[in-house]
């Protein structure tokens, strides 16, 4: 079984996997990076077809080492966007900024995982689109 290391995650893919109880799983086979954004802004909840809202927490994956937290300056941010026109821009939220912030700037070659397809264009344009993968490529890599 194929074990990634260095995963990102965006949001959205964070809440799916809650949702679908899958994210347990996941973490036990995958090195789990998120960007602070992620993990303390918009990896929080996912809502139920009646719009009841669950939440979940993710400070103890954290507090365990089971997930770590990337931090990416202001600075590295800000260089970053200022690659892109308005267009982009507008499309991508601050946790997937950040994520791909941190990617292009770590010295360890990390995969990303989003189901937006902005992150992917992003990826194309930067030249690094095999550093994306699609959740059900991951999935399927590791036995889910």
């Amino acid at each position: 079984m194929k074990r990634f290391k260095l995963l990102l995650l965006d949001a959205n893919v964070v809440i799916y996997l809650f949702e679908v109880g899958l994210w347990d799983k996941l973490v036990e086979r995958c090195e789990v990076l998120l960007s602070r954004i992620v993990a303390e802004r918009e990896a929080q909840f996912f809502e139920k077809d009646d719009g009841e809202k669950v939440y979940f927490d993710l400070q103890p994956y954290i507090a365990d080492k089971r997930v770590a937290i990337v931090d990416t300056s202001v600075a590295d941010i800000k260089a970053f966007r200022d690659l892109f026109d308005p267009v982009y821009l507008s499309r991508l939220d601050d946790g997937e900024s950040e994520s791909l912030a941190y990617l292009i700037t770590s010295p360890e070659k990390c995969l990303i995982c989003s189901a937006d397809a902005i992150v992917f264009r992003v990826l194309a344009l930067l030249d690094r689109i095999e550093q994306g993968l699609s959740l059900e490529e991951i999935l399927g890599s590791i036995g889910l």
